[in-house]
């Protein structure tokens, strides 16, 4: 009798079993998994102006227009400049400052996040010509509270992350995790007196650079946790595909024609998100201090 003759109406047929994978794959069973189970989640959209940042620092050593600044240092617009534009926007780092279970709220933790910000500011003269450029910093602060569960004090030792049979241990506090987008929104010289000059003064210098930063961001509260979970088994992976060097015309053959080039879209469609081409927000300062001069200088505005 061959194996085939073991088999009854309700067994598998051997014809239909993928090669390779385990006709077990198919019956649920409970497994025991370690996950990082989120708690709780919030999402921030903030409009970050000058007020809120501050002047623009130097995010680094550096010297631009013969000028020499330290890292940290508030940046000073070249004498010369007619305006000021923001480039290569990026959250670089989040800080976790604080994390703490709140004393009003059982269960909720309070968490102060820091972003740090880094561009480019672009300095041009009043015909548009750009003077020079340098890299500049800001950093934001923000507090919220989540729930996270209670607080224990069981200790988490693991050599999951250490080799040489070493182990790191960790409080079974929630962790925290931030997803992060900056946009660049605006950039304008900040001027220090607003009283129009006599006859004879020196015209108004810009004294420093204030920049708008969009945020968004999603922060979440996490535990490590067992779940026991409904599992079909292990995960069995396709076999690799054989990526071959692709042909440039052949590549090129491939895209779709890109019409918004040649037909950029009108009022509806824009609005409405059909086109792939949607233009950068204009970050150009105008020409004019229209910050810190409120009583209108007219001889320097016009």
């Amino acid at each position: 009798m061959s194996a085939f003759d073991l088999l009854t109406g309700n067994d598998c047929d051997p014809c239909t079993e993928t090669a390779g994978v385990s006709s077990s794959n198919n019956t649920l069973k409970d497994e025991c998994v370690i996950s990082l189970k989120v708690y709780d989640f919030c999402r921030l959209q903030d409009c970050l102006t000058g007020d809120v940042l501050g002047p623009a620092r130097a995010a680094s050593d550096a010297t631009y227009c013969d000028i020499t600044v330290n890292a940290g240092d508030i940046l000073t617009p070249p004498a010369d400049t007619g305006s000021v534009s923001i480039e290569n926007l990026n959250v670089t780092r989040v800080i976790v400052v604080s994390k703490k279970p709140s004393p009003f709220r059982p269960g909720y933790w309070d968490v102060e996040l820091k972003f740090i910000f880094n561009y480019r500011l672009i300095f041009r003269d009043v015909n548009g010509d750009e003077i020079c450029n340098v890299l500049a910093q800001n950093s934001y602060n923000n507090k919220l509270t989540l729930f996270g569960s209670i607080s224990t004090e069981t200790l988490v030792s693991t050599d999951l992350f250490v080799s040489g049979g070493g182990s790191t241990d960790m409080s079974a506090d929630p962790f925290v995790l931030v997803e992060s987008k900056a946009v660049s929104l605006a950039a304008e010289l900040v001027y220090n007196r607003c009283c129009c000059p006599a006859d004879g003064d020196d015209p108004i210098e810009a004294v420093a650079i204030n920049v708008t930063i969009g945020l968004f961001a999603i922060v979440k509260l996490f535990r490590l946790v067992n779940l026991n979970v409904r599992s079909k088994g292990f995960c069995i992976p396709d076999e690799c595909e054989d990526v071959s060097a692709l042909d440039a015309c052949d590549f090129f053959d491939s895209l779709d024609f890109p019409m918004d080039i040649f037909a950029p879209p009108q009022r509806a469609e824009f609005a409405a998100g059909v086109s792939s081409n949607i233009p950068a927000v204009n970050s150009n300062s105008n020409n004019r201090p229209n910050k810190g001069c409120t009583c209108g200088c007219k001889k320097n505005n016009q």
